[in-house]
């Protein structure tokens, strides 16, 4: 499994998540969400959940939040429509790992630990959790090149991929994936502290 087969396989999963986003929502869709987690808590099996907001559901949290840009860019107010997922306990993922040396079995973890050598295995987790997001982004650039989100929605908006709270590594990831001008609003709103 290389990089570009994996790349194939996440791509083909996220376009088919975009296409299953419902019409009746096409208006009032400013943002998608790509929520970085790890199935279980577990490095080896990172996972992205694809979900979108609506200019509706900040309607009706503004005021619930602090302020109306919180209610639009803080994910807590966010609908949280699980459409998709990708990664987690995929097999090809774990295809992937394995062809690079980087997965590891919970007994080699074990054994690792009883020899105080975890620090490898941890290595090999950071390896693991950046692979995978590396071609995660290469996926959002590749859906606003081929013109997908703006085919199914009407216009391009930003794909906001972030964990549960934002700081500078997963706003790097929302950077590095969206054309610069989509994601102008979510990075004052960060960089403003959330105001």
């Amino acid at each position: 499994m290389n990089k570009e087969t994996l790349f194939e396989c996440f791509y083909a999963k996220a376009e088919k998540a975009i296409r299953k986003i419902g019409k009746q929502h096409m208006e009032d869709i400013y943002a998608i969400s790509f929520w970085k987690d790890n199935l279980e808590d577990d490095p080896r099996c990172p996972l992205i959940t694809i979900s979108y907001n609506t200019l509706t559901q900040v309607e009706a949290k503004k005021n619930s939040a602090s302020s109306l840009m919180e209610a639009k860019w803080n994910f807590a107010f966010w609908l949280q429509n699980e459409i998709s997922t990708i990664g987690g306990n995929d097999k090809n993922l774990r295809l992937y790992f394995k062809e690079n040396k980087l997965f590891y079995t919970q007994q080699e973890y074990a054994k690792a630990e009883k020899n105080g050598d975890e620090q490898k295995l941890d290595k090999q987790d950071e390896q693991m959790q950046s692979a995978f997001m590396d071609t995660i982004i290469l996926v959002v650039q590749a859906l606003h090149k081929r013109g997908v989100i703006k085919e199914q929605i009407g216009r391009e908006v930003p794909v906001i991929i972030h964990e549960l709270e934002y700081y500078d590594l997963p706003v790097d990831w929302t950077v590095r994936s969206n054309p610069k001008p989509l994601v102008d609003e979510f990075l004052k709103y960060y960089y403003n502290g959330g105001l």
